[in-house]
């Protein structure tokens, strides 16, 4: 049994590692998470402006620093202009290519593929809205296309070689134009060819063919528990689950975010009561996945066994900060069949008790984690869902508590039994 579970396990692992290390998944995957620097200090500057508070919305307002901050919230809410420079910059340089060019390129054949937008005066302009949350999909694509082809080409033939006694800077800068005007081409094509059909643009048509469907049906309250469990499943079997479903997260669940982002800095209602914050604060806010908090206070403190007492000790400070790593391999909890139940069972309850909440208008949806590595009841406090989302986690870390506590005793009464057929022994 145990050899057929470890087989099991490493081909599980050994196909994840595939998908997690496939060039186009891991430079969309590392080329989205370099924005979420831009996409948190817009979302903390939007609870700031945003706080339920009269008395400070309306100093803001008289020293004339509502408006210019929302402002910035709606510039920092333009990831794609961010997102595909990472994902281009990304991918060249794993391909071997000079990265900040190929982020450069790929940022200019994005606004190539962009349509202009004309005001009632006559004037062009980019929508903000294509920038962000409509065009992530178009980032995605583009940034990995266009990242691609520069790589490909920058190690052709195809280059400006210029004289010794010109500057390195300088030298280096026209020695791979060929490539770049090469590889803006297709996206110059791409916008005539699309400009032509109904939808306008090839932003349109990727965001009515693929993003819209894709985010209705992923953003979803069956979409998004499927993430949580097979987060937690993966966990369990001894991989990084919350690197694993990173990918599908920011493609389903990133758009909403910014639009709720966006909707909260014009003083309205987050349109959306699901995004990617949603999903993170089930899987990271509790006690890491698994929502494994309560694990480790009740093996702390209600155990017997030295074995348990002594790991759940260790495993306490790491686990209210998050880190889960201590716990999942030093219990273990990996392949831990009994305590496959709780991990499961713990998520599941926690997000349908918050789609309930948030569906009954008891807090609204979180804008922003933090920091991943806060203790839950100080996250709940900073989410931007509400002092009523606040007190919410602080009763999920108790209901874990609870939820953990019998199947921990059940781990703890088999330890002691062990414990004392030892000490006869001896």
């Amino acid at each position: 049994m145990a050899n057929t579970n470890n087989n099991w396990q490493m081909k599980i692992m050994k196909f994840a590692g595939k998908v997690q290390n496939n060039l186009v998944v891991s430079s969309i995957t590392q080329g989205m998470m370099s924005t979420m620097g831009v996409l948190m200090t817009g979302a903390v500057i939007n609870i700031l402006i945003n706080l339920p508070i009269s008395a400070w919305t309306t100093f803001l307002t008289n020293i004339g620093l509502q408006a210019p901050l929302a402002q910035i919230v709606t510039l920092l809410n333009m990831v794609g202009i961010f997102m595909v420079f990472g994902i281009g910059k990304t991918i060249a340089e794993k391909l071997g290519a000079d990265g900040f060019q190929a982020g450069i390129l790929s940022l200019m054949c994005y606004l190539i593929v962009t349509p202009l937008v004309t005001d009632e005066a006559g004037t062009n302009m980019v929508s903000v809205d294509l920038l962000g949350a409509q065009g992530v999909i178009t980032a995605m694509i583009v940034g990995v296309l266009a990242g691609y082809l520069f790589a490909k080409l920058s190690k052709t033939q195809l280059k400006i070689n210029m004289p010794d006694s010109v500057p390195p800077f300088v030298s280096a800068s026209f020695e791979n134009l060929p490539g770049l005007v090469l590889t803006s081409i297709p996206f110059i094509v791409l916008r005539m060819i699309f400009n032509a059909t109904p939808f306008g643009s090839f932003t349109a048509a990727i965001n009515t063919i693929v993003q819209v469907p894709l985010v209705s049906v992923g953003n979803s309250f069956a979409g998004q528990l499927v993430l949580v469990l097979i987060c937690c499943l993966l966990w369990w079997l001894g991989m990084h689950g919350t690197l694993i479903i990173i990918p599908a997260l920011y493609t389903v669940a990133y758009a909403p975010l910014i639009e709720n982002i966006t909707a909260v800095a014009s003083g309205m209602p987050a349109p959306h009561l699901l995004s990617m914050m949603t999903v993170f604060f089930v899987v990271q806010a509790i006690g890491g996945p698994g929502c494994m908090l309560g694990l480790c206070v009740d093996m702390a403190f209600f155990t017997k066994s030295e074995r348990y007492k002594a790991q759940g000790k260790l495993a306490l400070v790491p686990g209210l900060f998050n880190v889960i790593e201590p716990m999942v391999y030093g219990t273990p909890v990996v392949l831990n069949f009994l305590l496959l139940i709780p991990m499961v069972l713990t998520p599941t309850v926690m997000f349908v008790l918050m789609y309930l909440g948030l569906k009954a208008g008891i807090f609204t949806t979180p804008l922003v984690l933090a920091s991943s590595f806060l203790p839950g009841p100080i996250i709940g406090f900073l989410a931007g869902g509400g002092f009523m989302f606040g007190v919410f986690i602080c009763l999920m870390c108790v209901l874990s508590c609870v939820i953990y506590y019998p199947f921990v005793k059940m781990l703890d009464n088999q330890e002691l039994e062990l414990e004392k057929a030892q000490e006869t022994q001896e």
